[in-house]
């Protein structure tokens, strides 16, 4: 049997390495005392990294722990405005079951790949009636630039 790969040849797969840190909960709620923060794979919906658990304090929680991702990225016909892949949700909880996830984030990496220097973002929380923001450093190690000067 052989798969049937349609368009491969306009699209361009690239390796990018990403390294997130500086994770930060603000305007948390009363009663969310110990939290941690996982970084979910859209597109197969498992857990790859996964902080110890912090405390939070004056409706703030910090985390120390640095995640480091590789993904691969298309890119249609050479465009950088339309990339495919690179999708990862950051999830805020407190517990495994749904009633301890606080909320959850989405982001796309593939928003990332051209800058050469490390972005803070600050991101509401999905799912959360809280009003409770992540905000987290993100880095792409491979920048775009790279990755073209060798093809």
């Amino acid at each position: 049997m052989f798969k049937l790969n349609k368009h491969k040849s306009d699209r361009y797969r690239n390796k990018f390495d990403f390294k997130f840190s500086n994770f930060q909960a603000i305007q948390v709620p009363k009663g969310w005392d110990r939290l941690f923060v996982s970084l979910v794979s859209v597109e197969t919906g498992k857990t790859i990294a996964k902080s110890g658990k912090a405390s939070v304090r004056n409706g703030t929680c910090r985390w120390t722990e640095t995640f480091s991702e590789s993904t691969f990225i298309s890119e249609e016909n050479g465009d950088s405005n339309e990339v495919e892949g690179g999708h990862f949700k950051f999830v805020v909880a407190m517990g495994s079951s749904r009633s301890g996830i606080l909320g959850e984030v989405t982001v796309n990496l593939g928003d990332h790949i051209s800058s050469k220097t490390a972005s803070t973002l600050t991101l509401q929380l999905n799912k959360c009636s809280y009003n409770t923001s992540l905000q987290f450093r993100i880095q792409c190690l491979t920048p775009k630039a790279k990755h073209r000067d060798m093809q």
